[in-house]
């Protein structure tokens, strides 16, 4: 796991300190790789091409492996960030074609694939990655990114000249490359709490899309889509075989997971899916490894006696850590390392879980895409009570739908009985997709209260919900359910949860991988027929079924809750007024963005408990904090003040 950086520029004012800005831009990504750094920097006939590395060393730790790594006679030369768990075998397969090697490292299987494939090397690599790679003698880039979206990968083409980096702040290096905000993207972050795509919250920078590859050639690119997740045509298999047959696919993915020259431990969050992953380690044959779980001081349930049950079930090493509403105090740190508005407040327990782990560990293994591979959020389950529902009696059902439409001025976030009751019947009443979509986005009627009016204005007709609106369309799927199943997998899960966990882990240098993203099991688990998924009012029903040997009946049978904090309680409490200073504040009204009486009115029913207020008073406050350090102050390393010090 590493940092990777580089452009290629038009090199016509030839005393432009290029070497100098290929050095800071990879300096910013020293977290990412704190074991070695590397660079390859030439000027050719008209352009000047750099690539910049920042090493996490896991596999192969000599010096032999460092980057940029290059071929024989480096006319092929790449950067890389990420693991290819098959790298042995394309390797053993690449030797007997008369390739050479210079070391025993994953990223070398690469280059030598190009050689021997072209571009479709990508087909052939297995793991999480994201790479550039110079062919000097052909004058071309190739970019590349995993099908799941593991690993980040960010561009800019501008004025002819190219940049790309893992992290948005290392292309901030770039005197050409503009702060200014995509005023679209920030509706993104507003309606979903993240902003996906293609789109960054900076106008001048993308995002190269999940399963994809670039190549740059003679100043132009062009962008190949490699993969999709298929859902047709459904597996035969049933009840027994298919539980063997996903157990057999599920240890083959966490063997290729366990590839490493370090230590790995587990992420426990005592839910089902990390559970599974620290089952599946032991069945696998890891009779001693580490499990690192959190939960809260105050403010809320956690899941710290199920990880511990796990924890003993299967005899780890367990480390446990507590958080508290101080720990936002960090939020400045997490904010700069994310390097966008990001809102979903796990990045708090994320950040605080990679700390405890890589003290322990280089390498962790997270339970992330089980809840989007296999059916298990909380869509899922209300949708089958829509379905019951919908089965009663036109003289029952009927009364009922008049009485949520009376009941429809009622606020979207109350808390008070009818408004629920009118919330339930509104879900009920509703079509499938509508639902899905009240459910993983922010209202336009409550945008629209929140937005001032120049806000509105250069918006004009955008809406950002159009793009799960698209994402849905797109499906090569039937069932409206897979649709949204899909709309998850390649949305939520790379924008929100890869990118949260992949900016939090390596904010300390740790690798975190993914086993429910292993290509062949998701691929595998796609063909599953959706009642095996959500059976009844049970979510993830065949991976319940197929462990249920393996892990006690209270883990399978609790409620999901995962690595989150209380935090609208904690907004009730003393993070509530740091809230209202910052909301308040004069550098907060000056962006004028939002309407001040409606900032007020959420502030006051969210502390009187008349509205549950609290995710979306916390994006506001993560946007406020984002924007003083990237368009105000403009930090360039990590911040040394605290959220507080930074309102006082």
């Amino acid at each position: 796991m590493c940092g990777i950086c580089g452009f290629i520029v038009d090199q016509k004012d030839s005393s432009y300190d290029w070497a100098g800005t290929l050095q800071v831009m990879t300096r910013r990504l020293v977290h990412r790789g704190p074991d070695s750094e590397g660079y390859h920097y030439t000027r050719t006939s008209g352009s000047v091409v750099g690539l910049g590395h920042r090493r996490l060393s896991v596999i192969d730790l000599s010096e032999q492996a460092n980057q940029p790594l290059g071929n024989e006679d480096d006319s092929v030369l790449i950067v890389f960030n990420g693991e290819i768990y098959n790298y042995k075998e394309l390797t053993e397969e690449l030797k007997g074609k008369g390739h050479r090697f210079k070391s025993h490292s994953d990223t070398e299987a690469i280059i030598h694939l190009y050689e021997d494939r072209g571009d479709r090397c990508v087909d052939r690599l297995r793991g999480m990655f994201a790479f550039a790679l110079w062919d000097q003698i052909k004058g071309r880039l190739l970019l590349a990114r995993d099908p799941m979206g593991i690993k980040p990968l960010f561009y800019v083409l501008k004025d002819g000249n190219f940049y790309f980096a893992s992290e948005i702040k290392a292309l901030l290096a770039i005197d050409e490359v503009s702060r200014d905000m995509d005023i679209t993207a920030l509706d993104h972050y507003f309606t979903y709490g993240y902003i996906p795509g293609s789109y960054t919250i900076f106008r001048d920078i993308k995002k190269l899309p999940p399963a994809s590859y670039m190549v740059l050639e003679s100043g132009e690119i062009t962008i190949t889509s490699y993969w999709a997740i298929q859902y047709l045509p459904k597996t035969e298999l049933r009840d027994e075989a298919l539980s063997e047959a996903l157990l057999d696919t599920f240890m083959k993915a966490v063997k290729r997971h366990l590839v490493s020259d370090v230590p790995v431990g587990v992420f426990l969050s005592g839910g089902v899916d990390s559970s599974i992953i620290a089952a599946l380690m032991s069945m696998v044959g890891e009779r001693q490894f580490d499990t690192f779980t959190l939960g809260y001081a105050s403010g809320g349930d956690d899941e710290l006696p199920y990880a511990h049950m796990v924890a003993d079930c299967f005899h780890t090493t367990h480390h446990a850590f507590r958080v508290d509403p101080e720990m936002t105090r960090i939020l400045p740190v997490l904010l700069w390392h994310l390097d966008e508005p990001f809102f979903d407040n796990s990045i708090i327990p994320t950040y605080y879980i990679s700390k405890l782990a890589r003290e322990t560990v280089k390498v962790a293994i997270s339970g992330d895409g089980g809840d989007e591979v296999f059916g298990g959020y909380e869509w899922t389950r209300r949708n089958q009570y829509r379905i019951a529902f919908q089965r009663l009696p036109g003289f029952v059902r009927n009364p009922l739908k008049k009485a949520s439409a009376e009941l429809a001025v009622a606020a979207d976030y109350g808390t008070g009985l009818m408004t629920k009751i009118r919330r339930f019947l509104s879900d009920m009443n509703a079509d499938m997709e509508a639902g899905f979509l009240r459910r993983t986005a922010v209202s336009r009627r409550f945008r629209q209260a929140l937005y001032s009016g120049a806000f509105k204005d250069e918006l004009g007709d955008f809406d950002a919900i159009g793009y799960r609106d698209q994402l849905l369309s797109e499906a090569q799927v039937t069932d409206i359910r897979e649709k949204m199943l899909y709309a998850d997998a390649v949305s939520y899960l790379p924008d929100d949860c890869l990118f949260k966990v992949d900016r939090m882990s390596m904010a300390h240098g740790l690798e975190v991988r993914v086993p429910f993203l292993d290509r062949e099991l998701v691929e595998f688990a796609a063909r599953i027929p959706f009642n095996y998924k959500i059976h009844g009012l049970t979510s993830k029903y065949i991976l319940k079924k197929t462990f249920s040997r393996a892990l006690p009946g209270k883990i399978l049978k609790q409620r999901k809750q995962g690595f989150t904090i209380p935090i609208s309680a904690w907004l009730q409490g003393q993070l509530g007024g740091l809230a209202s200073r910052v909301l308040s504040s004069d550098t907060f009204r000056r962006r004028n963005l939002f309407e001040k009486e409606f900032i007020r009115w959420m502030l006051d029913e969210h502390t009187s408990g008349r509205q549950e207020l609290g995710h979306r008073i916390w994006s506001i406050v993560v946007f406020e904090i984002w924007a003083r350090l990237y368009l105000d102050e403009k930090v360039d390393s990590t911040p040394a003040v605290s959220l507080r010090e930074m309102i006082d």
